[in-house]
């Protein structure tokens, strides 16, 4: 099956006419062979629900603690791949399938199905977010006492995006998933879904995955301890804890998305439907800019931190996390929200501060400060990653607002960062955060992109291109030279880099690392160890390059995904010289070589079901120690049917500062001894670990894992190789462009306007009309943007139009058929009330829509509102019941009525209209006066969704009151207002 789908893809770019077809290069080739891989079913990296698990394999742990997992992170690569795919085949269709997918299970939204995931945001107060509650160092120091010892400072994001999107329902995803219901806790606010939301770590930074709890995020009690259920290992107070729905979002992730919508955007991706989803999510991602209880950012420094009255509480970089939650039943009229006061390198996304804060990126959010917002982050991530960067070139961890996660006094000499204090392992320390070198690859990649971004468009002396430039060379030239295609470095027994006499390589520029030729392999770092701190950030133009800052490069792997990130960044990196000088400089042609070498290196390592390597798994050990804590008298059930902590468990360290005992991994998961691959642990652990001297006496196991975002990252680089380097350097012979995809069509009065998608490689386009469906077709013009405005019409004739793409090798297919019928606008009758119309209702693909009307009287006599009728004219799109509110009226919400028609025969643009009415409690309308604001939101019973795009009387751009025609007034059953369609 996966040889007939990759048939099918790769047989769709012989494009263009006989004898200037071309097949695809080795990289695009590759790419998408990689893409058939794994959407093949046979492979097992999606679910039944169409969800990527986290890995192929079930029996790992890591960030999540079972394959079948799934996190953030994976659906973000999961856009990232279907960008690339729509760019390389023209079909953008599998983009929007995976947004859809993505909001489906694992943002947390009702996202059309009537489910309330987030059923008590409503009643969250701004000015008290939530109630203080200490980090502490060590699991065993847990639960954390609901002290309020700091007040929280005051949000001051939720009344603008409750201004912007009609409530506060967080539109960002909870980070991770059980795809399956492994953990057996299921959903409980939609249970329709096999998919459950989850969480692991909560208690401080020495907690690992081996050590954490696993529990429901929808908790109301049915599992863990009785009258508690999970929380009370995590939290205390001085009653027993309430049901609760509680989500934490990885930030990195929901920036990834956005980042991979920017580029679908740039490379032709036009609809705005999900392109708004995307700014919406870049809305609400600003609370992982903010300190966990929004405390000044640098108050804390002597250990007393001052509670934020606004952005002071801002610090403008992308924190771990942001988290929200609120009550279950009856009595759960209650809600919080927390941000995070630890900041990491590895989780910055330029592309996507620069896509949401420049109008060139195409994304800035609706809300009135994200803009603004975004353009500060920017910079300030710049200047994080210059204050981070180490004499060698490598990228320290980050910063804190909250010493020790308590607000404790900063030790002195403490180096900082607009107030924050250094920390060069932020959030978690087993392992320590930044020592792995994914963290380097994945952050400084999207510098690599920001470099070539800005190169490509001109600006080559802005402060933020010269930190971009200045981050991004400093750390490839650091990282060549521990970088090997065909060759293994030549290391000692811990891990260190040796050179040629066979001394340690502890750091300095230009180490020659000594190796052996072994042709087919590939060898990147592992891990960097920090040594000294950086300089006091004072700003760039006066950063000298952290000469007390050290970074020593150890421990050589063959991480796959890793590998892929690495060889983007050198690729982007490349390529942004080209664009800034014309031609590669000496190292960015180094890096495009080196780039090339691993991307033919790694194909080797393709094994039909993707590209992965051995991994030796010395941590499995941990599988069978006792290290999980449990308050003293603590028990609970699983959802796996199990008691928990159980009865197979040891006394805790004292020192560690508990008071109760250990259990294992297996003694909470059960289940896991069921797994195909447990009995290969269970006799390596006991045929080769020695408990006593914790060593492998006889070899580590070993296991070859297929993670999901590993594989997109290694089909990602070659895309992007093929796309940058291919396409824009040495003799590339063209092809013909793909045909463009759907195009939009609006009727006017005498004119037709149509837009499409723009197609790679096309010169112009030209547009065909007919006045018969599926043709024939004549051609009415050739145009090189992707719109065209046909004045050439007659009203009330329908037209069918299509699209083609050229260039000098060739005519792409025509593309899908679109109809339009203009029609002559009437005049509006003139009278003497008139109806005012705005939206704040920028997402037109959900499941309501929020029109918000008033009605001013202009004439000198009052008219009583009972004889007043208003009609909002839309379509349906899916024959559904549907349901009528008033969220909020000045002349009284029960005042105002509504009442569904459905049109026969339908109209353009219009297939009902909500007719609005009001009682004889609304009163009268005085000469000169106003109804005041009535918000309207209309939905079906089942919640599916509408589409807003093209209904009548909707105007996303009217976002302030206006005079609206398509909204028409009827005084006494008489037209006097406006225009019906």
């Amino acid at each position: 099956m996966a040889s007939i789908l990759f048939l099918s893809l790769i047989t769709g770019l012989f494009t263009g006419s006989p004898g200037t077809a071309k097949a695809a290069s080795a990289e695009e080739t590759r790419f998408l062979q990689l893409y058939a891989q794994l959407k093949d079913p046979a492979n097992g990296y999606f679910s039944a629900e169409g969800i990527p698990y986290h890995a192929v394999e079930t029996l790992m742990s890591e960030a999540p603690d079972y394959g079948h997992m799934t996190t953030s992170e994976a659906y973000s690569y999961w856009m990232w791949l279907e960008v690339l795919y729509g760019h390389h085949t023209g079909d953008w269709s599998k983009l929007e399938t995976a947004w859809d997918n993505m909001e489906k299970y694992i943002i947390p939204v009702n996202e059309g199905d009537g489910k309330q995931e987030q059923p008590t945001m409503s009643y969250y107060n701004a000015n008290s977010p939530a109630t203080y509650a200490s980090e502490y160092a060590q699991p065993d120091q847990y639960p954390s006492q609901l002290s309020g010892k700091y007040t929280a400072g005051k949000d001051p994001l939720d009344s603008e995006l409750k201004a912007s999107y009609g409530n506060n329902q967080t539109y960002l995803m909870h980070w991770l998933v059980d795809v399956d219901n492994w953990y057996g806790f299921g959903n409980l606010l939609n249970p329709t879904h096999t998919a459950a939301y989850v969480n692991t770590f909560q208690r401080g930074e020495q907690e690992s995955v081996w050590e954490a709890v696993p529990h429901p995020s929808q908790d109301d009690k049915s599992f863990g301890k009785t009258g508690e259920g999970f929380m009370s290992l995590f939290t205390k107070e001085s009653n027993a804890p309430a049901a609760q729905w509680r989500y934490t979002n990885a930030t990195d992730a929901d920036a990834r998305a956005v980042q991979a919508m920017y580029w679908a955007q740039e490379l032709g991706y036009n609809n705005s439907v999900y392109l708004n989803k995307a700014k919406k999510m870049g809305d609400y991602l600003r609370y992982g800019m903010y300190d966990k209880y929004f405390q000044k950012v640098g108050s804390a420094a002597d250990g007393t931190p001052e509670a934020g009255t606004g952005k002071d509480s801002n610090q403008y970089l992308l924190a771990w996390y942001t988290a929200w939650g609120g009550g279950l039943g009856s009595t759960g009229n209650w809600a919080w929200r927390i941000g995070a006061s630890h900041a990491h390198q590895g989780y910055q996304n330029v592309v996507a501060a620069y896509a949401l804060s420049n109008p060139d990126g195409g994304l800035v959010p609706a809300s009135a400060t994200a803009g603004q917002d975004w353009s500060n982050s920017l910079k300030r991530q710049l200047e994080f990653y210059t204050w981070l960067q180490s004499a060698e070139g490598a990228i320290a961890g980050g910063a804190t607002n909250s010493y020790d996660g308590a607000y404790k006094a900063y030790p002195a000499g403490t180096s900082t960062f607009y107030g924050m204090a250094y920390d060069d392992a932020p959030v978690y320390h087993d392992p320590p955060s930044n020592n792995w070198f994914g963290m380097q690859a994945w952050s400084v990649e999207r510098v690599a992109e920001l470099y070539y971004i800005l190169a490509a468009s001109g600006d080559t002396t802005s402060e933020n291109f010269q930190m971009a430039k200045q981050v991004v060379k400093n750390w490839v030239d650091w990282s060549t030279d521990y970088v090997f295609a065909g060759s293994r470095p030549v290391t000692d027994a811990e891990g260190y880099y040796l050179d040629s006499q066979g001394n340690r390589i502890l750091g300095g520029d230009n180490p020659q690392v000594a190796t052996v030729a072994v042709p087919g392999e590939f060898w990147i770092p592992g891990n960097v160890e920090w040594q000294g701190k950086p300089d006091t950030w004072t700003g760039f133009a006066s950063s000298d390059g952290n000469s007390n800052l050290k970074s020593v490069t150890k421990s050589p792997s063959q991480d796959t995904g890793v590998l892929g990130s690495y060889i983007k960044a050198l690729t982007f990196f490349a390529a942004g010289t080209e664009a800034e000088n014309g031609s590669y400089t000496a190292l960015g042609g180094k890096a495009q070589q080196l780039a090339k070498s691993l991307l033919d290196t790694a194909w080797g390592y393709n094994d039909g079901v993707g590209i992965a390597t051995k991994e030796s798994r010395g941590d499995y050990a941990r599988y069978f120690t006792k290290e999980v804590y449990f308050p003293s008298g603590w028990t609970g059930t699983f959802g796996q049917g199990n008691t928990i902590p159980g009865t197979a468990t040891v006394p805790s360290d004292p020192a560690k500062g508990g008071n109760g005992v250990y259990a294992s991994y297996t003694d909470i998961r059960p289940d896991i001894v069921n797994d195909p691959d447990w009995q290969y642990l269970l006799n390596k652990y006991n045929s080769s670990y020695n408990t006593a001297t914790k060593q492998w006496e006889n070899g580590a196991p070993e296991f070859t894992y297929h993670r999901f975002w590993s594989q997109v990252d290694m089909a990602t680089a070659y895309a992007e190789y093929d796309r940058l380097i291919n396409n824009s350097s040495g003799p590339v012979e063209p092809v013909a462009p793909k045909a463009p995809s759907k195009p939009a069509v609006v009727a006017g009065d005498g004119v037709v306007q149509l837009s499409w998608n723009n197609v790679t490689a096309a010169d112009n386009y030209t547009v065909k009309r007919a006045t018969v469906s599926g043709g024939p077709y004549s051609d009415v013009s050739v145009v090189t943007q992707a719109t065209y405005s046909d004045t050439s019409v007659v009203n009330g004739t329908t037209y069918f139009y299509v699209v083609s793409a050229a260039n000098k090798v060739g005519t792409s297919p025509n593309s899908p058929e679109v109809s339009a019928k203009p029609a002559a606008v009437p005049e509006p009758p003139v009278g003497d009330l008139i109806v005012q119309y705005r939206t704040n209702d920028t997402n037109p693909g959900d499941a309501q829509f929020r029109p918000q009307l008033r009605i001013v009287n202009s004439g000198d006599t009052s008219v009583a509102l009972k004889d007043v009728k208003l009609r909002y004219y839309y379509t349906i799109d899916g024959e559904k019941a549907q349901q009528f509110n008033v969220d909020y009226a000045a002349i009284g919400s029960g005042n105002v009525q509504g009442t569904f028609v459905k049109l026969t025969p339908s109209v353009t643009e219009a297939d009902y209209y909500v007719e609005i009415s009001f009682t004889a409690g609304a009163g009268s309308l005085a000469p000169g006066a106003s109804t005041g604001e009535i918000q309207l939101r209309i939905n079906k019973t089942d919640w599916s969704n509408y589409n807003e795009i093209g209904d009548y009387s909707y105007e996303p751009a009217k976002t302030s009151f206006t005079d609206w025609a398509r909204v028409p007034l009827y005084l006494n059953g008489t037209l006097v207002w406006g225009l019906e369609p």
